[in-house]
């Protein structure tokens, strides 16, 4: 008779899958040094996930709806747009802030596999964001020259600047071009002051 799965074990798996991928990226990291780390047998880890890559969707996905809960608190607060990009842009800062370069690189040159399972995700994130945009358009908060499509166009650029080496090189690690990235991208969005004419 099979034991019922211990979920301390999943949890095991998962804080030890992080861990790692923080450090060195998720495609250097094995199954391998993922058990060992954690303490568990592959069989555990097979009990779980059917292989790495649907252990970090799994990862992915409880990122995501923990930063839905998030944004669910953030728009019921009363405050100006301005307030929540910065709240927003700490979010990222924290989220990125523990990924190695390793990680952010990988994220950014993932497989067709986990690429798929992003877009579908991004789709999500985007569609809600741009919903965000357009009630603080109506609000004031927002520049209204400044159409939502315009604003996703962008963002697909971004992702493909910032696998450029060349400029990343600048920065003194990964995670700071990220951040940077993330700084021009939402801060971009804010009304532009008129000019004086005195």
């Amino acid at each position: 008779m099979t034991k019922n799965p211990n979920p301390n074990n999943q949890l095991k798996i998962q804080t030890a899958a992080e861990k790692l991928f923080n450090q060195f990226g998720f495609k250097k990291v094995t199954v391998e040094e993922i058990c060992a780390t954690a303490g568990v047998s592959k069989m555990t880890f097979y009990k779980y996930f059917a292989n790495k890559n649907e252990l970090i969707k799994h990862l992915w996905q409880i990122m995501i709806n923990e930063s839905w809960a998030k944004m669910d608190e953030l728009e019921l607060q009363n405050i100006a747009f301005a307030e929540k990009v910065k709240m927003i842009v700490k979010m990222k800062e924290e989220a990125t802030s523990q990924m190695g370069s390793e990680y952010i690189r990988d994220y950014l040159n993932m497989v067709p596999d986990l690429m798929d399972f992003y877009n579908q995700i991004f789709g999500e994130v985007m569609t809600r964001f741009m919903g965000i945009i357009r009630k603080a358009q109506e609000r004031g908060e927002v520049r209204k020259s400044i159409r939502p499509e315009f604003f996703l166009a962008v963002i697909n650029m971004m992702m493909e600047l910032a696998k450029n080496e060349q400029l990343a090189a600048v920065y003194t690690n990964y995670t700071d071009f990220a951040l940077e990235i993330n700084n021009y991208l939402y801060y971009g969005l804010m009304p532009i002051p008129e000019k004086d004419n005195s």
